[in-house]
């Protein structure tokens, strides 16, 4: 689906979502768009980077944002390309909602003086909201794992575990296309792909710093989560070996009484055997041993914790 939406004189802003064959040959054919940079701006496994055909006049940046749509993957690239007085954004269904901004870009952007705008400043604003969006998802993972740490000291319970292994998981992908975000970020600082004048350039600047935030923000959020991870496995761990110990406890104890009984089971001649209390005298042994074996474990603090 191609979607042209006319910002000003200045540009065109095209969105492209999930498009068909004819679409494609139309990008390549009327747009003027090479197969090549096509083909890394709807890569799925594209990372954040930025790529230039000064013979054909393309430029193209590759900026990782944040999914809602897929769980197994928290993160997705969107290609930003510029030909002539248009820019392109590749979208797909995992970043639908960076489609409903572009196409909302005039109300959802605040774009300042729409007549003036140049296609760099509605992508720096279009990126600078993505970043901050990095910035939200973090603190909301960061109060899911206070809820969980939580509930862990009044009822630890296994499902624990896999909340908390989805909360790394998550992190894992944000510091990882935060970190290629941001090196993109720099060079961009470094090598505009389009020309820039001061203005632009200080927004790429706010661009990094939010970029950097967020970045530490992930790292300390990420070494939080694994410490309370790592906690909780070592109380689970804990709670194991105590009960464990408290079954080989009471096995050893219960062993007794049945030697015992198995001694006096058996076809030989032992004390007692013809006594007319002789079976209570078997139960006050096997209390007596089963006393005796429990003092011993105690003794030598087994069942301490």
């Amino acid at each position: 689906m191609l979607t042209p939406i006319e910002i000003n004189n200045h540009f065109e802003w095209i969105d492209v979502q999930d498009e068909t064959d004819a679409e494609h040959q139309r990008l390549i054919h009327s747009y003027k768009l090479t197969e090549e940079m096509y083909g890394y701006a709807t890569d799925p496994n594209e990372r954040a980077r930025i790529e230039i055909d000064k013979e054909n006049g393309i430029s193209l940046i590759i900026f990782n944002v944040i999914t809602d749509t897929s769980p197994e993957t928290a993160t997705a690239p969107v290609g930003f390309l510029f030909k002539g007085r248009r820019v392109f954004t590749f979208t797909s269904g995992d970043t639908d909602y960076v489609h409903n901004i572009v196409i909302n870009a005039n109300t959802v952007l605040k774009l300042p003086v729409i007549e003036e705008q140049q296609p760099i400043d509605a992508i720096l604003g279009l990126m600078y909201k993505l970043t901050t969006t990095y910035l939200d998802k973090i603190n909301q993972i960061d109060r899911r794992r206070a809820q969980i740490q939580k509930a862990l000291k009044t009822n630890p319970e296994h499902s624990a575990i896999n909340d908390l292994m989805d909360l790394e998981t998550s992190l894992v992908y944000y510091l990882t296309s935060l970190k290629t975000n941001t090196d993109m970020l720099q060079d961009l600082q470094r090598l505009p792909v389009v020309p820039v004048n001061d203005d632009q350039r200080e927004h790429i600047t706010d661009i990094v710093v939010e970029s950097q935030q967020g970045l530490e923000m992930a790292q300390m959020a990420s070494d939080v989560v694994e410490r309370v991870s790592n906690a909780y496995s070592n109380l689970i761990d804990n709670n194991l070996n105590n009960t464990m110990k408290f079954l080989t406890a009471y096995s050893i104890i219960m062993t007794v009484p049945t030697i015992v009984s198995g001694f006096f089971g058996e076809n030989v001649k032992l004390p007692f055997e013809t006594h007319p209390f002789g079976w209570q005298i078997t139960i006050v042994i096997m209390i007596i041993l089963g006393a005796l074996v429990y003092a011993v474990l105690r003794h030598y603090r087994f069942f301490d914790r």
